[in-house]
């Protein structure tokens, strides 16, 4: 079995943000016969999904998430900061749980010269 690893953004009860890292494991399974099996975590529900275009130079002040989403990012650069100091970079093929649906949120922004374009799938 193997994992993928992400990073967890919550809130904890005082309303602080936090960056946790977590792992989903991947089994092997018979995906979809007759190819080989392959690499699958379980199914897990969603309730809608959408892309981001975030333009270089964009910034997000202090905001908690909108929804319970994960967000994955295909282009470009972003930095995602946390009540708590942390401080993450996300890159294309990253991927991050966003449950800070209360408290003080965190802040976002592009970094580089490049648009970034993100998938977020509302859970």
């Amino acid at each position: 079995m193997s994992v993928v690893g992400f990073m967890r953004l919550h809130a904890d009860v005082a309303g602080e943000s936090h960056m946790t890292p977590e792992e989903l494991g991947i089994k092997s399974s018979a995906f979809a016969p007759p190819s080989p099996p392959l690499g699958v975590s379980t199914m897990e529900p969603a309730a809608g999904w959408r892309f981001l275009h975030l333009p270089s130079g964009w910034a997000g002040e202090w905001h908690p998430s909108p929804k319970r989403m994960w967000i994955f990012c295909l282009k470009g650069d972003m930095e995602f900061q946390a009540s708590d100091g942390t401080v993450l970079q996300v890159n294309p093929g990253s991927a991050m749980l966003l449950e800070d649906t209360a408290g003080k949120g965190h802040r976002s922004r592009v970094i580089g010269d490049r648009d970034a374009l993100l998938v977020a799938v509302q859970l």
